[in-house]
């Protein structure tokens, strides 16, 4: 059994996974596929943000935490079709706006500090990541089509 090839296969692919490949050596295809699943991972969060917020917890319902997550799954949309720089600014805060949470409402509630550290930590680095996105979405336009040497793989 040949590891690498199934890897490379089942898991990373420059042309589908191209997260690797430096944000100014991308093509369309590779700019679609990271957009798009950045979207699908923002817009999913945040629409399960927006049914919990409207569902309530033991302080009751949030309705700004609802509005702000029902605004990101809209802007996560708006991005995935247009690749808009602009609703990818506004999805890069997201990571600042849930640091300034945890930091202001998180930090005293019961929760052990060890979870609060693990969030904080997946926070930056998602913060780091939507850097990225923007950079993408700023030189999308100028970003080449893709060779036509290149045949997506047939699933067996």
């Amino acid at each position: 059994m040949n590891w690498e090839k199934l890897f490379r296969k089942y898991i990373w692919d420059d042309q589908t996974t191209p997260y690797l490949v430096t944000y100014d050596k991308l093509n369309r295809r590779q700019a679609n596929s990271e957009i798009l699943v950045y979207c699908l991972f923002q817009g999913i969060f945040f629409a399960i943000v927006v049914i919990a917020s409207l569902r309530g917890g033991p302080d009751g319902r949030a309705l700004g935490a609802a509005l702000y997550g029902f605004s990101v799954v809209c802007a996560a949309a708006l991005f995935g079709m247009l690749k808009s720089q602009p609703a990818a600014l506004y999805l890069s805060a997201t990571p600042l706006v849930a640091l300034a949470y945890i930091f202001l409402y998180g930090l005293s509630s019961e929760r052990a500090a060890i979870d609060t550290i693990f969030v904080t930590v997946v926070l930056l680095l998602l913060l780091r990541y939507s850097l990225r996105i923007v950079a993408i979405a700023r030189i999308y336009p100028d970003l080449p089509e893709p060779s036509e040497d290149y045949t997506p793989r047939r699933r067996r």
